[in-house]
């Protein structure tokens, strides 16, 4: 059984966050989604609500599983014995910082990184891009998954 994670900190979670987890849930016969949390970053939407978010962005798939995770996710990897990292690639510079991380991640993990390059309809969407239109009062309702829309007005529309 091959076990592959997913990890970012879905704030929010997107559309196009859903569409490269649906193409990484068909690589393998597990996927764990890994809510990361950076204790020197801070967040628009709290851990507990974001994780609540991307369970419900993520209920149609059978084989995921939603978690939060605050440690090294070369370390959460070892722990649920996983093959892979999947990362989403959506331009160049994200190509380059997977090539980094996997540079890194050899260092500590023995598996493999690889990536999923995101749908050419979700590619321009970022949860930065979302948080700022939703800043602006714009309809944000086009980038994010509709399950999620409502909670995710609550926390970044003013």
């Amino acid at each position: 059984m091959q076990t592959g994670v997913f990890a970012g900190s879905f704030c929010p979670v997107t559309k196009g966050h859903v569409d490269a987890i649906e193409k990484s849930a068909k690589l393998v016969d597990k996927l764990y989604v890994v809510l990361g949390v950076n204790v020197n970053k801070q967040y628009a939407i709290p851990a507990d609500a974001r994780l609540s978010m991307l369970k419900k962005a993520l209920g149609h798939l059978n084989n995921v599983q939603v978690v939060q995770y605050d440690g090294l996710l070369t370390d959460f990897c070892k722990q649920v014995n996983a093959d892979v990292m999947i990362k989403s690639v959506r331009n160049a510079m994200d190509l380059q910082a997977v090539i980094d991380l996997n540079d890194i991640n050899l260092q500590s993990w023995s598996g493999q990184t690889v990536f999923v390059v995101g749908d050419k309809a979700y590619r321009h969407i970022s949860s930065s891009l979302v948080r700022e239109l939703a800043e602006f009062n714009q309809d944000i309702g086009a980038y994010v998954p509709q399950v999620c829309l409502d909670d995710i007005k609550k926390y970044l529309v003013g």
